[in-house]
């Protein structure tokens, strides 16, 4: 028995016209929802949204026909349906859609009147629109009653690098599919559940590592030839014992000396400054994507199907600027995670404002963030921001103390919002 589609292809278009928003993934998400395999794509667009329609064309274009641009003045009726009667005058058979989960509210009431106006029994026309809170597509079909569909999530699987294809040409640095040191990084967090930890951990960082490996204006790292030279005693406060035989173990450092030439070679960084970049609070990073990793391969009611790290796209003139520190794709839906060793209520407000703007911009309304820190009571951080934000669901923020357990927090995070329930 096959499973039937969940948008039957009656309620396809030959010809769909696609009202484009300020951002692309929506409108992505429904042209390959709502088109035939071999349709065209009309991208009905203002100036301010002619660079994202741009971008969605050009992403388009590698796998599908060459869209057709149709500009108008989105704050002048006669504009909109003008350009759209000029189209349509083209079209003369085939089914004809409009989708308006992007534009303006101006765009969608006078573009679905023009597009009823040319309805036809050879032209019948769909009209549809995408519902970010449910992932539910609403289809008006012809004279038709209109309907919601079952929720689309799950329907289009974007990649990591299909979202960055859709707003940039080119990342700063590959993304990342592989954690570094994971043991390491493992040990650290599981110490981390500590505040004595914390505060020790952080001295020695500020008092050893930056002390001998930061320029004068103490926010840069040494050039590499310097830093070749430098040897830094490991921790030795009590609190972190296991952190550094851990060190020990992974550095080759069994005296207690580490040469951070050899550890860094030794360990797979290929600047010294990456390693000290790790130790100084980038490890937590790659903690967070070697938990996401094993969620991903072992708890597949997940759901997750591509994870990267360290997105920093280079954007193109007019375009917002984001960099994710981990980046989760559940459908097409996109969490963006960040991470911090900071337990400052303000720094880490401001962090998870940061990634809750950045996710926005690149992935629209479906999109979530989390934030890792070490807040001892981050749900209290949680409660005020998705109050103050209106973000219910949306936004998730995991303390110290969920650290020995962030597999298990990290999947019924996914696994919840998948299935639309709030935690």
């Amino acid at each position: 028995m096959t499973t039937p589609p969940v948008i039957p292809d009656s309620y396809k278009s030959d010809h769909l016209f696609l009202l484009v928003g300020t951002n692309p993934l929506p409108n992505f998400v429904a042209a390959t929802l709502m088109l035939k395999p071999q349709g065209q794509l009309y991208l009905v667009h203002s100036n301010k949204t002619q660079e994202v329609a741009k971008r969605l064309a050009r992403y388009w274009t590698d796998n599908h026909r060459q869209p057709q641009y149709v500009p108008v003045d989105e704050s002048d009726g006669t504009s909109i349906r003008q350009q759209l009667d000029h189209a349509l005058a083209q079209i003369r058979d085939g089914y004809v859609g409009l989708n308006y989960t992007g534009g303006t509210k101006m765009m969608a009431v006078h573009a679905a009147q023009t597009l009823r106006d040319h309805q036809t029994s050879r032209r019948p026309v769909t009209l549809s629109y995408l519902d970010a809170r449910s992932t539910k597509m609403y289809i008006e079909p012809g004279d038709d009653k209109a309907f919601m569909t079952e929720p689309l999530l799950y329907e289009v699987q974007p990649s990591i690098q299909d979202i960055v294809k859709l707003h940039a040409f080119d990342l700063q640095a590959p993304i990342a599919v592989e954690p570094q040191l994971p043991e390491l990084a493992t040990v650290l967090a599981s110490a981390h559940q500590s505040p004595d930890v914390i505060e020790q951990w952080r001295r020695w960082c500020d008092e050893i590592l930056r002390e001998k490996t930061r320029t004068e204006k103490a926010y840069e790292w040494d050039k590499e030839t310097l830093l070749q030279r430098v040897s830094i005693p490991l921790p030795t406060d009590p609190s972190l014992q296991t952190v550094a035989k851990q060190m020990q173990i992974v550095f080759d450092a069994r005296d207690g000396v580490l040469r951070l030439k050899e550890a860094a070679q030794r360990s797979g960084f290929r600047k010294i400054k990456h390693l000290c970049e790790w130790l100084d609070g980038k490890w937590l990073e790659h903690y967070v994507f070697h938990v996401t990793s094993r969620v991903k391969d072992q708890r597949p009611e997940s759901r997750i199907h591509d994870i990267g790290m360290g997105i920093r796209p280079k954007s193109e003139p007019d375009s917002p600027e984001y960099d994710i520190d981990i980046g989760v794709m559940q459908g097409y839906r996109l969490y963006a995670i960040s991470c911090t060793t900071d337990a400052d209520p303000g720094m880490c407000k401001l962090k998870l404002f940061e990634a809750y703007i950045r996710v926005r911009n690149m992935a629209g309304d479906e999109a979530c963030v989390g934030l890792i820190c070490m807040a001892d009571k981050p749900e209290n951080l949680q409660r005020q921001v998705v109050r103050s934000w209106d973000a219910e669901g949306k936004v998730r923020v995991f303390g110290r103390r969920d650290m020995p357990d962030m597999i298990d927090r990290m999947a019924e995070w996914f696994i919840s919002t998948g299935e639309g329930r709030h935690v």
